[in-house]
């Protein structure tokens, strides 16, 4: 049984503990069961009360099973699924008791719609206890009345952007703007919450005031007025083109269906949602939302890089002091990223002037969380007070990890980690920093090789979510564990790949950028290009981000990977005349393929730098020559086992390159538009523009055979 009953005099707690699960979620079979329990309840004499809570630690209700969303393949069995769970809702609104959600923990998607639909809803006042509508994030929107319930308890103008944002709030905001009626104290979570039931039932009426009417005037004309609903929607579509540029369909379906149902019954809103989700949930871009969540998930339980040669778990509690070798931009970034954690963090450099950029880069950080009111300014001090710096080794030896952020020089890094070594103990772990070196190489300036790995963090450090660990050939199972365990405390995601120049995410990444410089060369305009793979998807164009990342790093790691494939990536001959004009830097020198002032505008010079063909070419040629080159290589690699799947692969180029989600991926991109047709658009490549994109040894292959790089939504 997932639901358990229990009376006491007049109120009735009803248990949602679902059996063999860790969380509490709504299936079908599970919201059949439970209506039946709370209408079973709800006949009961005497009975005048139904508190609905559940049995899990730090779980409400997660929200409908995304697997049965997952397997959806057609419009009409989502529409049906809608209107099924919808009817589900209704039913517990309108049973003949008092019903009161008790949640603590996370209360998310259809878990925050069962509860809206309750009576009242009492919220504990612990961290974990979030609430929210994350159904957008998956390429869907909420389904079981979540678009219709909310703007009528909190208004249009509150509940708007909750929706289209899929953000969660915690308790004493949810209580704040009236979707939760009290805060109670989750150690006494028991007592209070029946205490509010007492209350409830003394009084014989609400015992909050509506919170909407006593909200000012403006905002209450906003939400019930035709004009007001017009004007907060149109606000809400701006923003959301703004953030989406209208690759993401599903907040706008949102928009619709709340400015649908804001002046009409509720009966004809929750129709009119239904409709809207069964037109999203069956889409590609649905799939490949939900496809990117299941691997973050998978990522998250991947217990195989987290077990020892004996296949024990590794403590992530075992590393609790961190020393930083290098205190620039990167080196204060992974700073703020350990103290932040409650991890102690040694800064060293050579000078103090560089051990102060390291201090500012991380005070920076907690500022800016200060700003944006994400923590408070006591937390901004105690984070930089686990922060210290020297300009010897004092310290190190208390070190459990070490990680190098110097300058990005085969030579410079072993001289650094042969004297490194004899400054710390011999159980702590070493790792770099490096975007592509060899972490193999690196390690014989070592005695000890088994405890050496690279731990390639992504700037800005606080905004990129990816970490791409990189064992060498005698990196320790136990090191590689370690280093993963400690990349999931500091809230990052960890995906190991093989030791190969530029590793994964740049071997895939500089190509492109490179062919972006090629397409100049061949007549191409700096705005085009970049224009061109926004609408693609891209956060930034390729010449916007070689910007930001910085020409002359930019140029190193194109560089490198033109020594370890000489064959294809040769760099373009104006990427080596842009590098020998040394103040065209990028951003950090405010002039690069872009003039960095007041105003963004394209850096005209740089075309004079540029031997320019004049050649006709099509939006369409532009945009294949830029994600083919990123889409064969990454099939290089997924054919060399650089990364374990196709899968990882795919969300390693999300995470670290802001490669369109809504596409999941670069191979994935590949199996959509047709592997048979990419392989034979490559060959066209191959004879009009060079050899660089002569296809993949694996595309040949599977054109043939007809199999995908994803055979299905994971």
């Amino acid at each position: 049984m997932n639901f358990e009953f229990e009376r006491r005099g007049a109120v009735g707690v009803l248990t949602f503990n679902l059996e063999g699960e860790k969380v509490n979620k709504l299936t079908t079979p599970v919201m059949a069961e439970f209506i039946e329990a709370v209408e079973s309840a709800a006949t009961i004499s005497g009975l005048s009360a139904l508190v609905i809570r559940s049995g899990k630690p730090d779980i409400f209700i997660a929200g409908a099973d995304i697997h049965e969303i997952a397997g959806i393949d057609v419009p009409e069995a989502a529409l049906a699924k809608a209107v099924a769970g919808q009817d589900i809702l209704n039913r517990l609104s309108k049973v003949n008791v008092t019903t009161i959600a008790a949640i603590h923990g996370a209360c998310l998607g259809g878990g925050l719609e069962l509860a809206m639909a309750c009576d009242y809803r009492v919220v504990s006042d612990h961290p974990k206890t979030i609430l929210g509508l994350p159904e957008v994030n998956l390429g869907i929107i909420p389904g079981f009345g979540g678009t219709q319930r909310m703007p009528r308890l909190i208004g249009i103008s509150a509940a708007l952007p909750l929706i289209v944002s899929g953000k969660a709030i915690d308790g004493r905001k949810a209580e704040k703007i009236g979707l939760a009626d009290k805060v109670i104290s989750s150690a006494f979570f028991d007592e209070e919450m029946m205490l509010f039931v007492t209350d409830v039932l003394s009084r014989g009426k609400r015992i909050v005031t509506d919170r909407r009417q006593r909200r000012p005037f403006l905002a209450q004309f906003l939400d019930s007025s035709p004009i007001g609903i017009w004007l907060v929607s149109m606000m809400a579509k701006r923003q959301v083109m703004a953030v989406t540029k209208g690759h993401y369909p599903a907040p706008l379906s949102a928009i619709k269906a709340v400015r649908y149902g804001a002046l009409r019954t509720l009966h004809a809103g929750l129709r009119r949602e239904a409709t809207l989700f069964s037109e999203l949930a069956a889409t590609p871009i649905c799939k490949n939302l939900i496809s990117l969540f299941f691997i973050q998930e998978a990522l998250k339980k991947d217990s195989q890089s987290e077990t020892g040669s004996d296949g024990s778990a590794l403590s992530k509690a075992s590393i609790d002091t961190i020393g930083v070798l290098g205190a620039g931009l990167m080196g204060g970034g992974i700073a703020w990223l350990a103290s932040a954690q409650g991890i102690s963090v040694r800064m060293k450099d050579i000078q103090w002037s560089a051990i102060s950029k390291g201090y500012a880069a991380a005070l920076k950080v907690y500022q800016r969380l200060n700003k944006l009111k994400k923590i408070k300014p006591h937390e901004v001090t105690m984070g930089m007070q686990h922060i210290s710096g020297t300009l010897d080794y004092s310290g190190f030896q208390r070190a459990d990890v070490v990680i190098e952020a110097v300058v990005e020089d085969m030579a410079i890094k072993k001289k650094v980690f042969a004297e490194l070594e004899t400054k710390i103990r011999k159980d702590s772990i070493i790792a770099s920093n490096t975007s592509g070196l060899s972490i193999t190489e690196m390690a014989t300036a070592l005695q000890t090789p088994e405890r050496f790995i690279g731990m390639h963090f992504f700037s800005p450090v606080n905004k990129m979510p990816l970490i791409e660990i990189i064992p060498g050939e005698r990196t320790s199972k136990e090191t590689i564990a370690a280093i993963v365990a400690l990349s999931k405390t500091l809230k990052k995601t960890p995906i190991v790949v093989q030791n190969c120049p530029g590793f994964l995410v740049n071997r895939i990444l500089m190509p492109y950028v490179n062919e972006a410089i090629h397409l100049l060369e061949d007549g191409a305009d700096v705005e085009q290009v970049d224009a061109l793979m926004e609408a693609f998807g891209m956060p930034l164009g390729p010449l916007a981000l070689a910007d930001e990342v910085g020409l002359d790093v930019g140029y190193k790691v194109a560089k490198h990977l033109e020594i370890g494939y000489p064959d294809r990536m040769k760099v373009a001959a104006s990427f080596e005349t842009i590098h020998k004009t040394k103040d065209l830097l990028g951003k950090k020198s405010g002039r690069g393929f872009y003039v960095h002032g007041d105003k963004k505008e394209v850096n005209k010079h740089i075309y004079a730098l540029i031997n320019r063909r004049q050649k006709r070419m099509s939006s369409s040629e532009i945009v294949d020559r830029l994600i083919l080159m990123m889409a064969n290589e990454a099939a290089r690699c997924y054919e060399e086992k650089v990364v374990v799947s196709a899968a990882y692969l795919d969300m390693a180029m999300v995470l670290g390159t802001g490669f369109p989600p809504f596409r999941l991926g670069p191979l994935r991109y590949c199996d959509e538009r047709g592997i048979a047709a990419v392989t034979e658009r490559l060959h066209g490549l191959r004879k009009t523009v060079g050899a660089r994109f002569a296809p993949a040894s694996c595309l040949e292959a599977m054109a043939t055979d007809a199999t995908l790089f994803h055979a299905k939504v994971i």
